[in-house]
């Protein structure tokens, strides 16, 4: 009889640790925890808006959607109301598709942009024979602008940025109400003008992404 009443007390006694022992265990790690990876605090998708100055661009406005840290593209639009100096008056605008690359996920990014720009010139010229003539002339261009630097998107959703780059003309179109022929070194002007690889400069970009 001792020996049956020792059995069933260690059969107990062994039943009662092993649920001591379940009770005890932790739950299973969830599997972004199983692979020792940290969860990201921000969602993978982020859609906003930014604007900036800077140029040859000295106001531009860009959709902009931020995708898992590293990658941003967006569609941006810049314009130069038409202004004044010296009785030439001059406007512009571009729209191009924009991309960057922010390899370490913090704010440097390697870009490209990829568009056209229309510039408008209107003037009185002095043609001989002639006299004063008012001429508008426009100058349409598609254009890459490789470029770098700093854009910084905050968990509150504030962004800022700044960047330099070359504009590299790929294809270029002139038309005017004149003959630039009657005006050889206007002519000269424009084909130079027309085959300038430019500088991009943004000095500043503020904006707010979701």
């Amino acid at each position: 009889m001792r020996t049956r009443e020792r059995l069933h007390l260690r059969v107990g006694l062994a039943l009662a640790l092993s649920g001591a022992a379940a009770h005890a265990a932790p739950p299973p790690p969830a599997p972004a925890e199983a692979s020792g990876e940290t969860p990201s605090p921000y969602p993978p998708v982020r859609v906003g808006a930014i604007a900036g100055m800077g140029f040859p661009r000295p106001f531009a406005m860009e959709a902009i959607a931020q995708l898992w840290t590293h990658v941003a593209v967006g569609l941006e639009y810049g314009i130069v109301p038409g202004i004044t100096v010296d009785g030439v008056r001059v406007g512009t605008w571009s729209l191009a598709g924009d991309a960057r690359w922010l390899p370490w996920r913090g704010p440097f990014f390697v870009g490209l942009r990829a568009g056209v720009q229309h510039v408008e010139v209107a003037a009185t010229l002095p043609i001989s024979g002639w006299g004063p003539v008012s001429e508008t002339l426009g100058l349409d261009a598609s254009f890459v602008n490789p470029r770098i630097g700093l854009l910084w998107v905050m968990r509150s959703g504030l962004v800022l940025g700044m960047e330099a780059g070359l504009q590299i003309p790929l294809s270029t179109s002139t038309t005017s109400t004149w003959s630039l022929a009657w005006v050889p070194s206007l002519q000269r002007q424009i084909d130079s003008l027309e085959n300038s690889v430019l500088p991009t400069i943004d000095l500043f970009r503020i904006g707010f992404v979701l």
